[in-house]
């Protein structure tokens, strides 16, 4: 279920639990407070496959820290590299390829929270519970 975090929770994302998405492409762990979620990806050009256009109702903010990735948002292209960010409004149809054989690593904040992405954080209940 929705449990918030009552506490202030400091935590190592390189020690969180990860689990592999879409071929194995990306490998992803996420974190919450009481109005978002952000999962952290790690996404290799060599393995998996490109996600296909797809919408949430969730305002979504992909922030780019390594490699480079082409968004397509509703028919419009972006091309998002390393310290920059782009907003994805609530049910815009949209996608993103890697540009280049980098892996990238991308922080999207989810809000409000994904409720469909809650099992990424229940596995750590003692932190997040």
């Amino acid at each position: 279920g929705l449990t918030m975090p009552s506490r202030p929770v400091h935590t190592k994302i390189h020690e969180l639990p990860r689990e592999l998405a879409f071929g194995g492409a990306v490998e992803r762990c996420a974190v919450r407070s009481d109005g978002a979620l952000v999962t952290f990806n790690w996404i290799d050009p060599a393995k998996g496959e490109t996600p296909s256009p797809h919408s949430h109702p969730f305002d979504q903010l992909s922030f780019i820290v390594q490699g480079t990735m082409e968004f397509d948002v509703d028919g419009e292209r972006f091309v998002v590299g390393p310290g920059e960010c782009l907003a994805i409004p609530a049910d815009a149809p949209h996608t993103g390829r890697i540009i280049g054989d980098e892996v990238v690593l991308n922080v999207d904040l989810f809000a409000p929270v994904r409720e469909d992405y809650l099992h990424l954080i229940e596995r750590d209940a003692d932190a997040f519970g």
